[in-house]
């Protein structure tokens, strides 16, 4: 009896695999944000569909809601981590480092608001915390720099005003997915500024300096 040999895959071949893998993942990703913003409830089949895939793609990647759910939360926090990395704030005045910092957030959170709502149910508040908490770090990094010159508050411990702006940040996007108001990221900026102790006054220039950049 012989066997069959089953012919090699050459190189070239596996990295173009690897390729159409990559590609697939995230077209899947994309047409899932997509679909999710406008349909929470979007099955996996519906996924598949908007993504121009068949079923079995979206199960090889992703076997489960709730790891397509995983997946997404992975892709947002990577993205804004991406976005914020592209701003060297360490010369910069902290009010004017903070509210550049909060602009990127919206900018890039903007895309993810789902996410949050996703958080009050099947994704988990707790998962989303730990997305966030490199995003948290950069931030308390910025207050502790801002304080040390004098640009912010003290009324509160470091770390609970490090969650209160966030806290903040995350709830004005809820709003933003409620429908009670649109942004372009100043009205939050401004928001996050006042909150860390900037005068109000300032505010709106220092905002203006951020966009400068």
């Amino acid at each position: 009896m012989t066997t069959e040999a089953v012919p090699a895959v050459s190189g070239p071949q596996r990295r173009g695999q690897r390729r159409d893998a990559a590609e697939n993942r995230d077209r899947i990703l994309l047409a899932a944000r997509n679909l999710l913003v406008t349909n929470p409830n979007a099955s996996m089949d519906d996924v598949a569909h908007a993504a121009g895939v068949v079923r079995r793609t979206v199960y090889a990647h992703f076997p489960n809601r709730d790891e397509l759910l995983t997946g997404l939360g992975d892709r947002a926090a990577t993205d804004m981590l991406d976005a914020l990395r592209r701003t060297d704030r360490s010369a910069l005045d902290p009010a004017v480092a903070m509210a550049d910092f909060s602009l990127t957030i919206w900018t890039a959170g903007d895309q993810y608001r789902l996410l949050i709502s996703l958080a009050e149910s099947e994704f988990g508040s707790a998962r989303l915390r730990d997305l966030l908490a490199p995003i948290r770090e950069q931030g308390l990094e910025l207050l502790i720099r801002g304080r040390d010159e004098g640009r912010f508050a003290t009324h509160l411990p470091l770390p609970v005003l490090s969650a209160a702006l966030q806290a903040v940040t995350l709830s004005l996007l809820q709003a933003v997915n409620d429908e009670l108001w649109t942004d372009d990221g100043d009205r939050a900026a401004r928001a996050v500024l006042i909150a860390a102790g900037v005068p109000a006054t300032e505010a709106d220039g220092v905002i203006q300096q951020a966009r400068a950049l």
